[in-house]
């Protein structure tokens, strides 16, 4: 019988030690709702006051995660393994990412990306509400003249770019901004990203390219498509795909850095309230292409 939101791999340790009736109940809750056809799913959910668009597999848990959710509040000494918490890292806010970078029809071996659209979107956890936006794009310097594929790709234009700073001007003005907000400091957050190849094969690279130092936030982070596929027992899908199964749209312009990373925020705030528990599940320790 499937266990929803109790972690399968928790679920095989305590299943044969505890005692503790709370894990019967979720089972049970789960193998409820696997019963359940999409129109009532849709409509128990719709009933709870929660949103029932999505495809099945999105609705499904959601309904599990609310239900397991449920049956922990209403036990006065649940077991802390039982259901995991939304945010286990104590996060205050989430900073979401997705740079643009220079590019050629092909992916050539040894192109090397050069960072050309830096946007950092600050989203509150506890209320799920975007609290500011960094946004700056950079002038590249291996290759300052953009292909013609990256042009129509990204809808950076070259006049962009030319009156635009480079990389370590953009970046300061990047941790100034942190800095401003107090990120670090005062309140913890840690980056967000749709796959591992924004940190792994832009930041990182770019640093090294312009000497500089490679920020701690950015050494450990949050692959987005990788908690969604985990959340929801989806394959990884692109920012679109994620959209189309909990029933949204794509709203903006696909491969602008901006208009991805407001998307991406999107995602993060639906699968917060469905029951996502928040992980630092990259680390960027041996950089790939």
């Amino acid at each position: 019988m499937a266990c929803g939101s109790v972690d399968e791999e928790v679920w095989q340790e305590v299943k044969h030690t505890s005692k503790h009736p709370i894990f019967k109940k979720l089972c049970i809750a789960s193998g409820d709702v696997n019963s359940l056809s999409k129109g009532e799913i849709k409509e128990s959910l719709k009933r709870l006051g929660l949103p029932n668009r999505g495809d099945y597999h999105v609705i499904k848990q959601r309904l599990k995660n609310h239900k397991h959710r449920s049956i922990a509040a209403a036990e006065s000494d649940c077991p802390p393994n039982a259901v995991h918490p939304t945010n286990p890292l104590n996060l205050d806010y989430l900073i979401v990412i997705d740079f643009e970078a220079t590019c050629e029809k092909g992916c050539p071996v040894n192109w090397v990306y050069e960072i050309i659209e830096f946007p950092a979107i600050l989203l509150n956890i506890l209320t799920l509400k975007v609290e500011d936006t960094f946004h700056s794009y950079c002038k590249p310097v291996l290759e300052p003249k953009l292909t013609t594929f990256c042009k129509q790709l990204t809808n950076i234009t070259q006049d962009q770019v030319d009156r635009s700073p480079t990389f370590p001007d953009v970046f300061q003005a990047f941790q100034q901004w942190l800095d401003t907000k107090e990120l670090g400091s005062k309140y913890k957050f840690m980056i967000v990203t749709d796959g591992p190849w924004d940190i792994r094969s832009c930041l990182y690279p770019q640093c090294v390219l312009t000497s500089v130092p490679l920020p701690s936030c950015a050494k450990k982070w949050i692959d987005m498509r990788k908690m969604f596929a985990k959340l929801y027992h989806l394959p990884k899908f692109n920012i679109e795909k994620m959209l189309e199964h909990l029933g949204l749209k794509f709203v903006g312009q696909p491969h602008s850095g901006i208009d991805d990373a407001r998307n991406i925020c999107r995602i993060v705030c639906q699968m917060i309230q469905d029951g996502c528990s928040l992980a630092d599940n990259c680390i960027c320790d041996t950089p790939v292409k």
